[in-house]
């Protein structure tokens, strides 16, 4: 097929037979049905495919790479060329849209160390961080390289990804609270240094510190490493859902004389201000304003609202002491 009827494709959309070797088999066909090529004599040094998508998802979006015949969801950071991987959707940062663009997927004839031929290697189609769990659009479609030199593909480095000790996941999201910032760790198989980025605007990452910037919606989180002399630049994908942050109301003092006045505290974590209330007979209290009354036990509940999703209402009680 010449370059310029290929370049063509994503306006004439017309539709070519493709094989495919569905990974979802209670379903007859993916959602997403790839168009597109070439797919067979593909040059091993290095190569192009122009694609377009028919039924593409109504919501969320889709990674596209090259991998072995034999992978499968959650084994592409090994079986799979995760360098030249793109992300196809309408959200913010996607490498493609999937109307309107000419979706182009770089090959090579090596992956993960394996010499693709005609018959090894497949473009693998599966949903994105935004649903990592969802296995309806999982795919593979044939393709196959000519004879000829195959450029090596060096090994990919291994990254391993850590908050509070706590390993993360390429495949199941985690959960990021708003403004509840959170420092991620990494180390790489090869030992060089890894660069944190973020795929999504919802979520920033500066010096390994996470801060979720809304209340609900999804985060990518990427680690990355350069390309050594034995590996090839590396990077991984981890997603996260967004959840409202934890409000907080502090109390500095919980013990007060009788007699005596403490002031509590008059603003939550998120700017809030807190209502506060007791029973007890052993203390009073004027606005935030708590006097020790006699000697024992004061109970105080404090309340302060919530705003929208960002954060939620919140009720704390607490005991003061009085002395």
């Amino acid at each position: 097929m010449k370059s310029t009827s290929i370049r063509m494709f994503s306006r004439i959309l017309v539709p070519i037979a493709i094989g495919a070797l569905l990974l979802a088999p209670t379903n007859a066909f993916a959602k997403a049905q790839l168009q597109g090529g070439p797919l067979t004599n593909l040059n091993p040094s290095g190569d192009k495919i122009h694609m377009g998508f028919a039924n593409f998802p109504a919501t969320g979006g889709v990674y596209v790479l090259e991998c072995l015949n034999s992978v499968v969801a959650g084994q592409t950071g090994t079986l799979c060329n995760t360098t030249n991987q793109i992300w196809v959707s309408n959200s913010t940062g996607a490498t493609f849209k999937p109307v309107g663009q000419d979706i182009v997927l770089s090959v090579v004839g090596s992956v993960a160390g394996t010499t693709c031929g005609i018959d090894k290697c497949s473009i693998f189609v599966t949903r994105d961080h935004e649903a990592p769990t969802d296995r309806s659009e999982d795919q593979l479609i044939a393709i196959g390289f000519s004879a000829g030199s195959v450029t090596p593909t060096k090994p990919k480095d291994e990254i391993i990804a850590t908050i509070n000790q706590v390993s993360l996941s390429t495949q199941q999201a985690g959960t990021l609270a708003y403004r509840t910032p959170v420092t991620i760790t990494a180390s790489a198989k090869s030992g060089r240094s890894i660069s944190f980025g973020s795929s999504t605007p919802d979520c920033t990452v500066n010096n390994g510190v996470i801060t979720a910037l809304k209340g609900s919606g999804q985060c990518d989180i990427t680690a990355s490493t350069p390309e050594t002399l034995s590996t090839q630049a590396t990077t991984a994908h981890f997603p996260f859902y967004l959840a409202p942050g934890k409000q907080l109301i502090s109390f500095t003092q919980l013990s007060v004389k009788v007699g005596a006045t403490i002031k509590l505290s008059g603003i939550t974590n998120f700017g809030e201000v807190p209502t506060y209330s007791t029973a007890s007979k052993n203390c009073s209290l004027k606005g935030r304003s708590l006097t020790g009354l006699k000697k024992g036990a004061c109970l105080v509940v404090a309340k302060a609202p919530g705003s929208d999703t960002l954060w939620g209402a919140t009720t704390i009680k607490k005991v003061i002491k009085i002395i």
